[in-house]
């Protein structure tokens, strides 16, 4: 059972709310927390194809660099790369975006806006939750003395609470991590890694169709990799005033905006869906739908409104609100 700051509405608790209309799915967040609204599935396949898209579907691709004196020679942050392909989207149907690694670690990384959110949840929880036996902060301890952090980055070990009640804390490390203001600071953030390995993660087998070129080799990065990267980033500014593990940031940070729109599809919307059994033919968004939604959102608002956090407009993640 998640604890409560992670718990989204149920099926039944969303039915008794007062039934609104939208006339686009953008408009959710315009609806009040007693109301909720019916659309048609953003995803029309069943559950198994919702897998399937999330695994195999289209991808967003900020602009790929193919070897460490590109990265270098070009000096592009990750959020300017994020920002021109997000502001150039060719339809809501992504899975994830990607960026490739340029060490001996050559598997793709795979980056789902839904982890991007859940991880920012995570992040929150730890600042907004109080009492000794929630232990809810976020723990990490770097090593970043070593001459080799400026050519390879930090790692730095970590130890996160759980979304599950009465679950025992996560611990696992970073790796690659960018700290230092080197000019190799544009690779070693494309090499990001660690040694977590949770469900989101292990269980996402994925074979690649018989003839496409690509390797069935993915790194999945999930919501406890994210949540523990911004308390890296946290840790260095507050700690040492330093921006690089800021600035070098592979992953996409959501506005205030973002999360409301989130919270609404979570807590205020039921899907029509003529394939189910049930009698009342309507059920919760999945996660393929989750994922085609914030596209849409990201489509028609653009980056820097929905995945570009600014502190002076949103306040700091740490004090988003999600309450729903």
């Amino acid at each position: 059972m998640k604890k409560t700051f992670f718990k989204d509405a149920a099926k039944a608790q969303i039915k008794k709310k007062k039934y609104t209309k939208i006339t686009n799915l953008s408009d959710i967040v315009k609806l009040r927390k007693n109301e909720f609204t019916i659309i048609e599935p953003i995803f029309a396949g069943n559950y198994d194809s919702g897998k399937k898209f999330m695994k195999h579907g289209p991808e967003v691709l900020p602009r790929r660099q193919y070897s460490i004196k590109q990265a270098v020679n070009e000096k592009l942050t990750p959020i300017q790369l994020r920002e021109d392909v997000f502001n150039h989207l060719n339809g809501p149907y992504y899975c994830s975006y990607s960026f490739m690694p340029l060490g001996k670690d050559s598997r793709k990384r795979k980056v789902s806006l839904r982890e991007c959110l859940e991880g920012a949840r995570i992040y929150a929880y730890s600042h907004q939750v109080q009492g000794v036996n929630k232990n809810p902060e976020i723990i990490v301890k770097p090593y970043d003395k070593a001459q080799r952090v400026a050519i390879d980055g930090a790692e730095i070990t970590i130890e996160l609470p759980s979304r599950t009640k009465n679950h025992k804390r996560i611990d696992f490390k970073l790796m690659n991590i960018p700290v230092i203001d080197s000019k190799e600071k544009y690779a070693i953030s494309l090499n990001f890694s660690s040694t977590h390995s949770c469900p989101a993660k292990k269980f996402k087998i994925r074979y690649p169709y018989l003839k496409s070129k690509e390797t069935s080799q993915v790194f999945n990065i999930c919501a406890h990799e994210i949540a523990s990267y911004l308390k890296v980033i946290e840790h260095y500014w507050n700690k040492k005033k330093n921006i690089i593990p800021l600035q070098m940031c592979q992953f996409a940070i959501p506005t205030q905006k973002t999360v409301d729109f989130y919270l609404k599809l979570n807590n205020n919307l039921l899907i029509k869906d003529v394939k189910l059994k049930s009698k009342d033919k309507l059920r919760k968004p999945r996660i393929a739908d989750l994922e085609i939604g914030l596209w849409g959102l990201v489509r028609k608002l653009g980056h820097d409104e929905t995945f570009c956090s600014q502190k002076s407009r949103d306040g700091n993640i740490a004090d988003y609100d999600w309450s729903r």
